[in-house]
């Protein structure tokens, strides 16, 4: 009862409010990365962007994921079925797009000396996730030549669609049905979810039903309205993927308060999603004077560090 360490934010409903004071609100949940200890979120205290669709109460039993389109062998499997192949257990972190810009898809950060990481940076977070590797079942189903995208579907209302490069799928993409020890909570895709290491959020579709093979991109809605990255020339690139590298102060930040004068250790979280971290500086001084930070290990790839 002594904990105070929350979520942030509420998810509201989709269609994008245009006047005073509704513009203002945020459409997710923020962790509160400033309380973090080590680099493992609670599953209670993961992030939440589910773009205005409450988690579908989907029985475990009856659902099924379905993998066709370009394959030698259509297949469809149950949970029980996928629980039965060998499965792996990594640490990732997840994070939305919009994490630590100014504004973006999640509505508007809030900004100032009273924001603390979990205002500018709580759209992250980062699980031990269990599953299996999409490589397994697609080798199961057998891919024919030309297949050079998937598509992943989800069971939502609004049933999320997205066009990844089958390169990914084969590389690294796990079908998802534990985090942290558990199985995954309603509101990060219970029963099963796509997880893409080190790509932007949007791309980790929950509540999976379906992976279909194809040789292009379906452009699907998120694809061509929502999600294309802007660049400085104003234009678009409508496939960028990988999330850069960043890092955040923790301890101490925004909003904390120093009892006095004395030893303070300054503790963060660094990520990214080409790979593992290798070497982070602290500045004290305004940035005129930098010193390697010490890690606290395991270091994974594509994890919070």
């Amino acid at each position: 009862r002594f904990e105070a360490a929350i979520r942030t934010g509420s998810l509201g409903t989709w269609p994008q409010p245009t006047s005073p004071p509704d513009y203002l609100k945020d459409f997710g949940f923020r962790t509160p990365l400033q309380d973090s200890i080590g680099i493992v979120t609670p599953a209670p205290l993961h992030y939440i962007v589910s773009h205005g669709y409450e988690p579908p109460d989907i029985d475990p039993r009856e659902h099924h994921l379905l993998i066709h389109g370009m394959v030698d062998h259509p297949l469809i499997f149950t949970l029980e079925d996928l629980r039965r192949l060998p499965s792996v257990t990594r640490t990732h972190f997840v994070e939305c797009n919009g994490n630590s810009a100014p504004t973006g898809p999640t509505g508007t950060i809030r900004r100032g000396p009273k924001a603390n990481a979990q205002d500018t940076h709580g759209l992250t977070s980062c699980s031990a996730w269990t599953g299996i590797p999409m490589s397994l079942l697609l080798k199961q189903a057998g891919v024919q030549k030309g297949a050079a995208w998937i598509v992943a579907e989800g069971s939502e209302k609004g049933k999320h669609s997205k066009s990844l490069p089958i390169e990914k799928a084969m590389d690294d993409m796990l079908v998802v049905y534990g985090q942290n020890g558990e199985a995954i909570r309603p509101e990060q895709g219970y029963p099963l979810r796509l997880l893409v290491p080190g790509w932007k959020g949007i791309n980790n579709v929950k509540w999976l039903r379906r992976i279909k093979i194809v040789d292009k991109p379906y452009m699907a809605m998120r694809e061509t309205t929502k999600y294309p990255s802007l660049r400085l020339d104003g234009k678009a690139r409508w496939f960028q993927f990988q999330m850069g590298p960043k890092s955040v102060i923790t301890r101490p930040s925004g909003g904390q308060k120093l009892s006095g004068p004395g030893f303070y250790e300054i503790t963060g979280l660094a990520w990214s999603g080409g790979g593992a971290i290798s070497k982070i500086e602290v500045s004290t001084d305004g940035g005129r004077n930098w010193k390697d930070a010490e890690f606290q290990g395991p270091v994974y790839r594509k994890a919070h560090t």
